[in-house]
């Protein structure tokens, strides 16, 4: 997608650190944008519709490697036994410097186009509730991706990320604490949400409108234990769309070959249950892992989202079946969608003792994922026998949505839901206690070299 050029920069070069004490750019140009429609240029970015993430589900329980791929010393592998170091000193950090770039996008159209030209006051507040969108959701994930989950008696001294509001390469900056990035986060989208001039739905899956902030906003909420407020924003998204996909409509273009592909499965940009629509840009570093064992005990092998997600023949006569059934290769969809919206309203619904509603909605989304004959409605006799269907639920319906990690980190705060992880490799055990620093992940050594004030994640 063109962009203007712009007086301080074109594009974005970005590696791991930055232009001198944060991020580093490549001048390309000596051009100033002028006009609303220069701007929007930057709003087109299809690059501001991917997640901008994927690192996290290496450390989640949802997947297994082979021992082959699991000491190829990559920073997959390596965040995948929960090493402390998992770069070194020359890596980048795609994950980091992705959401960054953006970010500088969305802070250059917040701090510049009320100055620009030939546009209206409705298009100008528009564009900038859409780069509030976008930052929201950047800055969300970038404080529990290297953040600790929110916890409302720490978040005030528990650094998150450097949260940048200008476009300013060159300021010296340090990591936010998490209550400064979650009190962002929410007044971005509070504001974005209260913008008259801004759709109910964005005009294509790179513009997000009300139902995209709203649905967002339901998932901050949630990982703040803000439970009602998570509810209320749920139901309000449901509005804007409440449609289920049928899993019964998936069919394999060659059932003998699953890896040719599935056919009347859309793509993650064009998926109808989508309110806030992300791909992910790093798709070919999430392939050829096989499904936890743990995870398929939980599954089982006649749930939809089982049998269109996982195989146990090879890709080829050359490669070897695996130990448990291989992920089918594929885009991941780390959109916020519909069923998303269900769950954190049966999640609330539970923890207020509302056993029946939270089932309810369980069944509604289950009826959609498994054949009419294989179909069993699911009941609880207590409201935390429910949570805990919900909290099962959640993790079957967003696998590999980019957010198991988040769960297991708010979840460990209580003691019904602790859990400690441990892998085999090469007949070693590697763990991950509940509530290990290991949770957060690795600052890139090279952004701490160039910026010292930038501090690093304390791992053992």
């Amino acid at each position: 997608m063109k962009k203007i050029t712009l007086y301080i920069a074109a594009a974005l070069t970005l590696t791991a650190g930055g232009c001198k004490k944060f991020l580093e750019v490549t001048p390309k140009g000596k051009v100033l944008p002028t006009t609303v429609t220069d701007y929007e240029m930057f709003m087109n970015d299809l690059l501001l519709a991917d997640a901008g993430y994927i690192i996290t589900e290496f450390a989640t329980d949802d997947l297994l490697l082979n021992d082959e791929f699991a000491r190829n010393n990559s920073r997959s592998s390596k965040t995948y036994l929960w090493q402390k170091e998992t770069m070194l000193i020359t890596d980048v950090d795609a994950d980091w410097n992705r959401m960054y770039s953006n970010i500088f996008y969305c802070n250059l159209v917040l701090d510049k186009i009320d100055g620009a030209t030939e546009g209206t006051a409705e298009d100008k507040a528009r564009l900038k509730a859409e780069a509030k969108i976008h930052r929201a959701w950047y800055y969300f994930h970038l404080a529990n991706i290297y953040g600790k989950e929110y916890t409302p008696a720490t978040a005030g001294t528990d650094l998150g990320a450097p949260l940048l509001l200008i476009p300013d390469l060159e300021a010296k900056t340090s990591r936010a604490t998490v209550q400064a990035m979650y009190d962002q986060v929410l007044k971005d989208l509070n504001d974005a949400i209260n913008t008259a001039s801004l759709p109910e739905k964005g005009r294509n899956f790179v513009h997000p409108g009300k139902a995209a902030a709203t649905a967002l906003l339901a998932r901050v909420q949630l990982y703040m234990g803000h439970y009602a407020e998570a509810k209320t924003a749920a139901e309000k998204a449901l509005t804007y769309n409440a449609t289920l996909l049928d899993h019964n409509t998936f069919v394999f273009a060659n059932p003998a070959k699953p890896y040719n592909g599935v056919t009347n499965r859309p793509s993650a940009e064009n998926h109808p249950e989508n309110l806030f629509t992300r791909n992910n840009g790093q798709t070919n570093s999430f392939t050829r892992f096989m499904i936890s064992p743990e995870l398929l005990g939980i599954m089982g092998e006649k749930d939809l989202r089982f049998v269109f997600n996982f195989t146990r023949i090879p890709p080829s006569a050359a490669t070897p079946a695996g130990a448990f059934p291989d992920y089918l290769r594929g885009a991941v969809n780390f959109s916020i969608g519909v069923p998303e919206m269900m769950l954190i309203k049966a999640e609330v619904l539970a923890r207020n003792n509302e056993k029946d509603g939270a089932v309810a909605l369980l069944n509604t989304i289950r009826q959609k994922r498994f054949k009419p004959g294989e179909y069993t409605p699911l009941s609880a006799a207590t409201a935390d026998e429910a949570l805990q269907l919900v909290l099962r639920e959640r993790r079957l319906e967003l696998l590999y949505k980019g957010v198991r990690l988040f769960d297991l980190k708010r979840l460990n705060a209580d003691p019904r839901f602790r859990k400690d992880l441990s892998r085999q490799h090469n007949g070693q055990t590697y763990s991950l206690p509940a509530g290990s620093p290991n949770y957060l992940m690795e600052i890139a050594p090279k952004t701490i070299q160039i910026n010292p004030a930038i501090l690093p994640n304390i791992r053992n």
